[in-house]
């Protein structure tokens, strides 16, 4: 690694450092993140693509999955750590069984799930209403 890549990456670390704040947020990041590569892997289902940026996300998405249930403590959190590591569970099989066959429907699903966490918004016939 030459000293600009390592200095950018340092770089990078210190702001996504100092930019969040509790475990919340991080949460939070992540699933913003994971739900970023879902909508990438739906993308390139949709338009037929086969192409290395559709499993690049695909990996991308499975490993936050992944972070997130294997950093619940299910001693302190009881019911909600138990109720949290089947939602990832339920994303982490829509994408693979999405992926596997080819139904970007099947990933919409687990997509409207992470956007109703984060509580994004939708249109729905020219009205928007919370998803």
């Amino acid at each position: 690694m030459n000293y600009n890549k390592a200095k950018k990456f340092y770089n990078k670390t210190v702001v996504a450092d100092n930019s969040i704040k509790s475990p919340v947020e991080l949460v939070k990041v992540m699933l913003t993140e994971l739900n970023k590569s879902m909508n990438v892997v739906v993308n390139c289902i949709r338009n037929k693509e086969i192409n290395e940026t559709k499993s690049k996300h695909f990996s991308r998405a499975l490993t936050i999955i992944y972070t997130l249930q294997t950093t619940l403590d299910f001693d302190k959190g009881g019911d909600l750590a138990v109720k949290l590591f089947q939602y990832y569970e339920f994303c982490r099989k829509q994408l693979i069984k999405g992926f596997s066959k080819n139904l970007y429907e099947v990933i919409n699903k687990a997509i409207e799930s992470v956007d109703e966490i984060l509580g994004n918004k939708k249109e729905i016939n020219g009205k928007f209403k919370k998803a």
